[in-house]
């Protein structure tokens, strides 16, 4: 109930990922982060691996990452510092620009991106060094490093002799990193489970993933009815439960309609609410109104496309 009809907040991030700030709006998967945060107290590296859409990237954020900070590993303590990135084509240039984003180096300082690629390249050791030399190391303070969509190394490492040596340079600095013992750093990836055949062509890289892998399990029934009920209630609103029957039978065991069952659920919201009804809870015909699961992504790309100057058009 919003007895006052105030705008009430869209707890549904859409096709993006949760963010690690978003733990609150996460339903469904507090079986998968348990596992995940068990798996992490005995291995220092984790390979999070599962289809494309299976929610990867969400879990770790929103699941995992959010877990240390509350203090879930109580032998390692809530203190954690987390750099978050993508390898991309230049994956030493993008964990310097990580460890600055995460405020472990001066930002404003143009010697720090020099200075951090010089000591990542100087040893497979680099990483554990750089993180040492940081600026906010303190006793008791552990170190995650997560590199979303590891895949795109694969993808890298095919340019030429040259990225060839260097995809194998950076992953040498990630299992280095997490198999010493001098500095408390954890590494974990995200990764697309048609990609793990390709883990056989670094060296070192499938017996780590093979010894640190989740691989993320389907969503049961009363999961998926917890990651579209428990938002609703978060936001302040209701659902019918004849449409959330109907979204659940919709998508069935398909992984891939997952993030289009997320930004249906955004799109539902934001019909609801501009109804003005608050009290309302939100139904079918909402539903409808978005174009349902086959149609709410091309129906919402036609608003933004409208929505453009004529000359974008």
């Amino acid at each position: 109930m919003n007895p006052s009809n105030t705008p009430l907040f869209n707890p549904f991030p859409g096709l993006r990922p949760f963010r690690s700030d978003e733990h609150h709006l996460f339903f469904g998967r507090e079986e998968q982060t348990a596992a995940l945060l068990q798996l992490l107290r005995t291995n220092r590296f984790l390979a999070v691996v599962g289809t494309s859409g299976s929610g990867k990237s969400s879990l770790v954020r929103a699941g995992m990452i959010s877990g240390l900070h509350s203090g879930v590993m109580t032998q390692a303590g809530s203190t954690w510092e987390v750099v978050v990135f993508r390898p991309g084509g230049s994956p030493i240039e993008n964990i310097a620009q990580a460890l600055i984003d995460a405020d472990l180096y001066d930002a404003e300082d143009p010697n720090t991106i020099p200075r951090l690629r010089a000591t990542l390249s100087r040893s497979r050791f680099g990483l554990v060094e750089a993180i040492k030399q940081s600026d906010v190391v303190e006793p008791g303070t552990n170190f995650l490093i997560v590199i979303d969509q590891f895949e795109e190394i694969f993808r890298f490492r095919q340019q030429g002799v040259d990225s060839e040596e260097a995809a194998a340079a950076f992953v040498n600095l990630l299992l280095t990193a997490s198999a010493q013992s001098e500095c408390p750093i954890y590494v974990a990836i995200t990764m697309r489970s048609d990609y793990l055949g390709d883990c056989s062509e670094i060296p070192g890289l499938a017996e780590a993933v093979n010894q640190g892998e989740y691989l993320i399990p389907r969503l049961l029934r009363d999961q998926k009815r917890a990651a579209i009920e428990m938002p609703i209630g978060v936001g302040g609103a209701k659902i019918d439960p004849l449409l959330v029957q109907r979204l659940l039978n919709e998508v069935g065991d398909d992984q891939d309609q997952l993030p289009v069952l997320q930004h249906a659920l955004m799109r539902m919201w934001d019909v609801w609410s501009a109804g003005g009804d608050s009290d309302r809870p939100i139904d079918n015909n909402d539903f409808e109104a978005t174009g349902g699961l086959s149609s709410a992504l091309s129906n919402h790309a036609d608003e933004v496309f409208e929505g453009l100057p004529s000359d974008q058009h």
